[in-house]
């Protein structure tokens, strides 16, 4: 009994599946939604005789922008004024989680070549390449749109980093710099104005030749 059950079975589900195959069919298939399944409209790399040039493939109109791209502040996103002068102070509030943001970035993108001092002395000088330094008169004098530019547009053989580091953090770069710059030639009075004695300063005496 138990014998036959189970060729019973095996016949059953023989059947069952033998039903999956695919069958001819000469009545056309029936859609709940024939305008769904037959689409007018063109696939890409197609030819569309409506335009000039035969493509179906458009380019995006002329001035279109992304959602979320407008950047109308060109201070804040390319760093210069109305007069495309590179601007003199960064557009963005400055406190100290913006100063740990600069130097965060700063120690993974600029350190190679600027040094982590912003001296030059980064490791691509064991190999023969300068970089310049952020402590002399004339990068003293730089605006930090300059510097920002630098960052955005890429300076001399310094490629572009705008893909890589985003806006808000360009300029913490920047502030960052700054604050290099300040604590590497800090006179008697600004050293008093942040609240350092300086008899509290241990200066390291050069070791004698």
């Amino acid at each position: 009994m138990k014998a036959f059950q189970k060729i019973a079975l095996f016949l059953a589900l023989l059947i069952a599946l033998s039903a999956c195959r695919g069958q001819p069919f000469e009545d056309p298939p029936r859609f709940v939604q024939p305008n769904m399944h037959y689409q007018e409209k063109f696939r890409y790399q197609q030819e569309n005789p409506f335009f000039a040039d035969q493509r179906a493939s458009r380019l995006p109109v002329e001035g279109t922008v992304a959602r979320g791209n407008l950047q109308t502040d060109h201070e804040y996103y390319e760093g210069l004024d109305a007069d495309g002068e590179y601007v003199t102070s960064i557009p963005a509030d400055i406190d100290r989680a913006f100063l740990v943001r600069g130097k965060e970035r700063y120690d993974i993108f600029c350190t190679a070549c600027h040094g982590a001092a912003g001296d030059g002395e980064g490791i691509i000088s064991e190999y023969g390449l300068i970089a310049p330094t952020f402590h002399s008169d004339e990068a003293r004098e730089w605006e930090d749109g300059r510097i920002y530019s630098a960052i955005y547009r890429g300076y001399e053989t310094m490629k572009s980093y705008r893909h890589k580091i985003p806006v808000e953090d360009r300029w913490a770069i920047v502030a960052y710099v700054r604050a290099l710059q300040i604590s590497q030639d800090a006179d008697e009075d600004r050293i008093r104005q942040l609240g350092v004695e300086l008899n509290e300063i241990e200066v390291a005496e050069a070791p004698e030749e």
